[in-house]
């Protein structure tokens, strides 16, 4: 009895050095890029607009949202995961220990750079660096991207990227989105009237 063996095969970068090759690959993706354009502008539209601290996060957030526009969910999940630990971090400098009036770090408190998400969270929250509505926020993202970087439950990957998303665009409107808003594409002052 003959076994069937199942692959997964990809010689496209042993293609792409032939010039026909190139050509065919590239044709290709042209048209499979034209034939998704109605999509990504939808999905472009569904992320809400936000003026936003450019930390370090920004970037990777940046990443997120090309992955959710090209119909990358998991991709999308991951990097808003990466992104929202990544701004935690940041905001976690912030935190300040005393033992006996002297300064004392994360690091040194706990002998040990890398703290996990959830302990993070607990002390920003503590600390009162973020409201228990971000915590929240940030808990509930952290819990989606648990869910598919340990696959033991199955989601609606599209559904959760897009949730992840509009999670953290939030929390990074809140600073901002106080004193600034977007109408029509435009960047106003809250008490700035429109042109």
């Amino acid at each position: 009895m003959e076994k069937k063996i199942k692959i997964h095969l990809n010689t496209t970068s042993n293609i792409l050095k032939f010039p026909e090759g190139r050509k065919q690959i590239s044709e290709s993706l042209e048209k499979e890029i034209k034939e998704q354009i109605h999509s990504i502008l939808d999905r472009m539209e569904e992320i809400p607009s936000f003026i936003a601290d450019a930390g370090d996060y920004s970037y990777l957030l940046n990443e997120a949202i090309k992955c959710y526009e090209f119909g990358l969910y998991y991709a999308t999940i991951s990097m808003i995961g990466i992104t929202a630990e990544k701004f935690t971090i940041q905001l976690s400098e912030k935190i300040n220990f005393n033992i006996n009036r002297e300064k004392i770090s994360l690091k040194e408190l706990f002998d040990n750079p890398e703290i996990k998400q959830q302990k993070r969270l607990f002390f920003l929250n503590k600390s009162k660096i973020i409201s228990d509505e971000t915590y929240k926020k940030l808990v509930k993202i952290n819990g989606i991207r648990n869910k598919y970087i340990h696959p033991k439950k199955k989601g609606d990957a599209q559904k959760d990227s897009l949730e992840v998303l509009k999670l953290f665009i939030e929390i990074i409107n809140k600073d901002f989105g106080n004193k600034y808003e977007i109408k029509e594409g435009k960047f106003f002052l809250i008490n700035q009237s429109s042109p």
